[in-house]
């Protein structure tokens, strides 16, 4: 993702580069941003657990210095007009809306800063009723490349690449370790909510399973346009 934007073996590092990672979460790709581009990374999470845990993450390696924490609604986020020359977003846009979110941090982005955003997205056409039904539950906007695309150009960006991540993001960070910890699994007592929930993630595990072929998560590569 960074190679489409930046290119091979170039680092966009200067003494004023900024880069900001919003819904870091516990933050694997914030790691990855200041090591490989070496440069300063704030990491913007409303649970601030999570950002305990990048900070040890990245003590432990040497990238303590590099990366700055803030426990923030995503939604409130905004260090200036034209102050920042990368945003990132990995699952995370969706909280805001699509649109919102492209709006909100076009206006805090350099002119021809990047965007690097992923998205739950249809890939094929006719999908199962099943698999329509579950999203039109869980995630109504959810939409095809085509329509993620014109809101792109809408809100004032030029694409730059985009790609499918492959199943195996799916299943061997997530999917695959949690599905192992569920077996066997009952909730103790009578606790409706949990047995709720423990229901929803063995659906949603059965769900891709049998229908990742028509949805998946495509990245997507941004340049402002100038």
């Amino acid at each position: 993702a960074l190679r489409m934007l930046y290119g091979t073996g170039s680092r966009p590092v200067g003494a004023g580069f900024r880069a900001l990672d919003i819904g870091c979460g516990t933050g694997a790709q914030t790691l990855c941003l200041a090591a490989e581009l070496g440069c300063r990374v704030t990491a913007v999470d409303n649970h601030q657990p999570y950002l305990d845990e990048l900070t040890r993450r990245a003590e432990a390696k040497g990238l303590a210095d590099r990366i700055e924490t803030c426990c923030e609604d995503m939604n409130e986020v905004n260090p200036g007009d034209a102050t920042i020359d990368l945003v990132w977003a990995e699952g995370s846009a969706y909280i805001m809306g699509i649109p919102e979110a492209l709006r909100a941090w076009r206006s805090f982005l350099k002119p021809g800063g990047c965007l690097g955003f992923t998205e739950l997205t249809w890939l094929e056409d006719g999908a199962p009723d099943a698999c329509r039904e579950f999203f039109g539950a869980e995630y109504p906007p959810m939409t095809e490349v085509a329509s993620n695309l014109a809101t792109i150009e809408a809100c004032g960006y030029e694409l730059v690449g985009r790609f499918t991540l492959p199943e195996s993001s799916w299943w061997e960070p997530y999917y695959g370790p949690l599905a192992k910890r569920l077996v066997g699994y009952e909730p103790p007592g009578e606790d409706d909510e949990a047995r709720a929930v423990l229901g929803m993630i063995h659906k949603e595990i059965d769900v891709y399973r049998r229908f990742s072929r028509w949805y998946g998560y495509v990245f997507f590569l941004l340049r402002t346009r100038t």
